[in-house]
């Protein structure tokens, strides 16, 4: 079974995403939340193979 990966991105550059290593979601969650404080546009990003989607448009496992 393949390991789901999170990531930061923004939508002023889409394809530069700050993967956030081995965090289960609620971790992932509590980082971006925390990373809202000094960037407010970022969002949630997950992989479960190479490609990037947000977050909320990913079925969960």
């Amino acid at each position: 079974m393949a390991r789901t990966e999170y990531g930061i991105a923004s939508p002023s550059r889409p394809d530069d995403i700050e993967p956030l290593g081995r965090l289960n979601r609620r971790a992932a969650e509590a980082r971006i939340a925390d990373s809202r404080t000094a960037w407010p546009d970022v969002y949630l990003v997950q992989r479960t193979g190479t490609t990037w989607a947000p977050a909320a448009d990913v079925k969960e496992e």
